[in-house]
């Protein structure tokens, strides 16, 4: 069997999986510009990474955790940026299953956690997958999972979880 990905697998993949990506960008990011430079910046990773692509690999679950870290980088990195937003006043709510204290949340975390551990708090918190789907989502054991969810927790709880999410997912 032949790896990577040709041209037109990487179309059919954009034509499929553009909107989903697309919703789960904006789901994290809350701007409609951040999230479709997400979801170019996923196609680039993938495009880069197409001839390592594993065929065995179920291409949603790979996408699903390329655009989640690509969400996670941005929010890292809008962090960090040294402009006055708060001036500027906020921007509009656009998706209410996605409040911003969930966003703000994920900041906070992202100072004192690795990228695999924002990544599975983000799936745990934000898209309120099991332990079990998250282990399956990024490909490591549930014992793993189970490891990193306690250790996230401590963690969340000495920083302050939002209101929303105490309790929501035990």
């Amino acid at each position: 069997m032949s790896q990577g990905l040709s041209a037109a697998e990487l179309e059919e993949l954009y034509d499929r999986y553009a909107p989903g990506m697309y919703r789960r960008a904006l789901g994290m990011l809350q701007r409609e510009a951040d999230a479709w430079d997400a979801v170019q910046e996923t196609f680039i990773r993938i495009i880069q990474n197409a001839p390592a692509f594993r065929r065995e690999a179920r291409p949603m679950t790979y996408i699903y955790r390329v655009t989640t870290n690509v969400c996670l980088n941005m929010l890292r990195s809008r962090s960090l940026r040294d402009v006055s937003e708060q001036d500027e006043g906020p921007e509009p709510e656009v998706d209410a299953l996605a409040p911003s204290e969930c966003r703000d949340f994920l900041l906070k975390l992202s100072r004192d956690l690795d990228e695999r551990s924002l990544t599975v708090a983000a799936l745990y918190y934000v898209d309120g997958l099991s332990q079990e789907e998250i282990a399956q989502v990024l490909g490591l054991s549930r014992k793993t999972i189970v490891r990193e969810v306690k250790h996230i927790t401590t963690l969340a709880q000495t920083i302050g979880e939002p209101r929303r999410l105490k309790g929501a997912l035990e």
